[in-house]
């Protein structure tokens, strides 16, 4: 197929951009500098957003991509290459609309005047003026191209808001299957401990993507109590699935329980829900690098996991191992990649940032809890590790 005609003649009857998806990722880059005005308005628009979508989607689909300020872009798949076209209105720029989306979204009055000109720059064009000029096109080059189906994407929303979903009455087998195979992806990628895929996945499933459902679909994606509850099940499960410590699974839900009893705002209840997700993920990753260890060595690490606010000295850690404190110490260095003590010490420093910035502890009173009985030396650890004393560090944003 001569892409480059293909392309122009779509250009040339609807006056519209269409961009050819390469693999090396540059045309997706391309795309997010020229078209996302602002990623906060426009998290779809982003390269990464983009890459995980084109994972995700099916042949002879229309994915009509919709942000908060009501721009669109359509991804397609045709004789198996991406395309991208767009961004393009369905209607005219209204400023009064705009304007509450600003300030719910903490933005600037100031750039009302650059959004507008920029969301004026695009046609104004029907979907079924899109798909229609699109299918003709397509078989013109090749006459037996299928019917394509429509499917809405819309942008990630902090705050699900119900009484601006629209309820159906009913809701297809197809809808039911594409959400569980939403979901049925997004533990997956816990299980597997990909930390970088499932940030994407979560913000995914959270957003509007089943927006035209009843709002008992969306238990999982709420930021409610009963929500979060859902969530923080099927998240422990998977990590557990995973390989990761029970006991470490534990101690990251429970962190999470206590930052979403203290969020103020939607916001934040969405930013618990992620870093929760997020260090669930981490642990099993990190479970899984385990798996080359000896087995005095995974022993070991499984121990301090729990334990390394208690006396961590090798002469009581090679006994516990029953090897000598030489051997234990080369062995791990040899297998982990750093000093047993220095190993200790980020744990116990990573404890005492987050303490620092989760309670109003003494750093007396973290210093003996992660471990160190002279507050002075824990003082310098911290320092060493974090470039900044732990008061300093507590004032830091």
């Amino acid at each position: 197929m001569n892409e480059e005609l293909f392309m122009g003649f779509i250009t040339n009857i609807l006056n519209i951009h269409v961009w050819s998806i390469s693999s090396d990722e540059s045309s997706l880059l391309q795309f997010e500098q020229e078209c996302c005005f602002e990623k906060t308005l426009q998290p779809m628009y982003t390269k990464d957003y983009l890459e995980y979508l084109m994972e995700n989607t099916q042949p002879f689909f229309f994915y009509e991509i919709t942000d908060y300020l009501n721009t669109n872009v359509l991804l397609f798949e045709f004789e198996h290459k991406h395309y991208l076209l767009g961004p393009y209105v369905k209607t005219k720029f209204a400023s009064s609309a705009i304007q509450e989306l600003l300030a719910t979204h903490k933005l600037p009055a100031s750039i009302l005047m650059s959004l507008k000109l920029y969301y004026n720059q695009f046609p104004q064009l029907s979907y079924s003026m899109i798909h229609g000029t699109l299918l003709a096109t397509m078989r013109t080059f090749f006459p037996n191209t299928p019917e394509y189906t429509y499917r809405k994407l819309s942008g990630f929303h902090e705050e699900l808001k119900p009484q601006k979903i629209v309820a159906e009455s009913t809701k297809t087998y197809t809808n039911i299957i594409d959400q569980y195979e939403m979901e049925n992806f997004f533990l997956r990628k816990i299980i597997d401990g990909d930390v970088s895929g499932v940030r994407i996945a979560f913000e995914h499933i959270a957003s509007s993507f089943y927006a035209s459902t009843s709002p008992t679909q969306h238990t999982l994606y709420s930021t409610d109590w009963s929500g979060f509850a859902v969530l923080r099940t099927l998240a422990r499960k998977a990590a557990e699935l995973g390989g990761a410590s029970v006991v470490r699974i534990d101690e990251i839900t429970r962190e999470s329980i206590k930052r979403f009893t203290n969020a103020k705002n939607g916001g934040d209840l969405v930013d618990v829900q992620s870093k929760m997700i997020i260090e669930l993920t981490q642990a099993v990753a990190d479970a899984k690098k385990r798996t080359g260890y000896t087995p005095v060595i995974r022993g070991l690490l499984s121990y301090l996991d729990t334990n390394y606010t208690s006396d961590c000295s090798l002469s009581f850690l090679a006994e516990q191992a029953k090897i000598s404190e030489e051997h234990l110490s080369r062995q791990f260095k040899k297998e982990v990649g750093t000093t047993l003590g220095s190993y200790i010490a980020d744990m116990r420093t990573k404890k005492a940032a987050e303490l620092l910035k989760t309670t109003q502890l003494s750093i007396s009173e973290i210093s003996m809890y992660v471990g160190y009985s002279d507050s002075n030396y824990f003082v310098k650890v911290f320092k060493k590790r974090y470039g900044m004393t732990p008061s300093a560090y507590r004032l830091s944003s």
